[in-house]
């Protein structure tokens, strides 16, 4: 009996194979690209040119974006508490995530927030939070040394017209980081509508900002608190992000007022009630230097003449600020510990 003999079967993949088919595309004339742009050149040439004058745009338009003209950046090697603003119409929840946020860095809680509060956020970061009012004038105040902006909006509402008065505020002084956060979320009770309501709020605030802005959705509140998962996810965002100098505040010499004493004689005052009051305002000196015995402008007041001041607003040894759960300063509702030196007024808050 004969064994029998399988058929020999060809290699169809490996480097054996590869070489085969070279060789064999080699012997047809047909193996390498330069033969074939020689025998059909117009496969190889352009086939519309609207098309490729688009493609060719659209490239340089990518390349153009990524391009940022070089600024000087005065800030120094240890910078003022970032100023964040949380702007929105009223009944949004501004007051509640300011007081979440301020629960998630330093796991404490308060009650009545007047002013800004300054809180320790990283280990070289510290935020001073602050609530805008729903007046033009504290609009435009604050729009003018706003680092980053909240913009708070009901969900089950929509936009108001605070927040493109605000918008429209801010193109005046440049440009700060804005971030969209959406409330109210529960009140929508088909998943199907609230997924067509996130998107087209999504939409609607990428045209008014720019095209990618960021958007935080707080879907719902839990005794009186947004969700705590929620709330870590924007403080880590906040806590990370990088900003660049806007040219407006870096050319303008700023101050936000942490707190501020009224030195006038106490008999003078009650002598007459109207008499020339003197205040002394502590806060960190933003944007460039101030003047010695130049005018100040107070918002809500006239100008007024500045005498010669010396800022000093609390220094570490280390290049790290301490832990955060240790850390706050709201002294306008007397909360937190201030520690003042022959120096100056520092913050170190249990």
């Amino acid at each position: 009996m004969e064994e029998s003999k399988k058929k020999h079967r060809q290699r169809h993949s490996g480097p054996k194979a590869a070489r085969k088919k070279q060789k064999r595309l080699r012997d047809m004339g047909a193996g390498d690209e330069d033969g074939a742009r020689e025998r059909n050149p117009k496969a190889f040439t352009v086939q519309s040119a609207v098309r490729m004058a688009k493609t060719f745009h659209r490239a340089q338009d990518l390349k153009t974006k990524k391009h940022h003209i070089p600024l000087v950046d005065r800030t120094p090697l240890e910078p003022p508490p970032i100023v964040v603003v949380v702007v929105g119409p009223p009944k949004v929840g501004k007051s509640t995530l300011i007081r979440c946020l301020i629960q998630n860095f330093t796991k404490q809680k308060l009650t009545d927030i007047r002013g800004p509060v300054t809180i320790i956020a990283g280990k070289k970061r510290r935020l001073s939070i602050i609530e805008c009012g729903n007046d033009i004038n504290s609009m435009i105040d604050l729009a003018k040394v706003a680092d980053l902006v909240l913009m708070l909006t009901d969900a089950s509402f929509g936009f108001e017209m605070e927040t493109f008065e605000f918008l429209n505020i801010c193109q005046v002084h440049g440009f700060p980081k804005i971030m969209g956060v959406l409330t109210h979320l529960d009140t929508i009770k088909n998943n199907k509508q609230l997924k067509k309501t996130k998107k087209r709020l999504k939409h609607r605030f990428w045209t008014e900002v720019y095209q990618g802005a960021k958007l935080f959705y707080l879907s719902g509140m839990v005794h009186g608190q947004y969700q705590k998962q929620e709330i870590h996810n924007l403080g880590r965002f906040i806590s990370v992000m990088k900003f660049r100098p806007l040219v407006w505040q870096m050319a303008h010499p700023y101050i936000l007022a942490d707190r501020m004493e009224d030195l006038t004689n106490l008999e003078d005052v009650r002598v007459n009630q109207k008499c020339d009051r003197r205040i002394t305002m502590y806060g960190y000196l933003r944007g460039t230097y101030l003047k010695d015995n130049s005018q100040v402008h107070v918002p809500g007041n006239a100008l007024l003449q500045r005498s010669i001041a010396h800022g000093f607003c609390g220094e570490h040894k280390s290049h790290q600020y301490p832990t955060r759960e240790q850390c706050k300063h709201c002294p306008i509702i007397r909360c937190g510990s201030t520690v003042i030196n022959v120096m100056g007024v520092g913050y170190l808050a249990p």
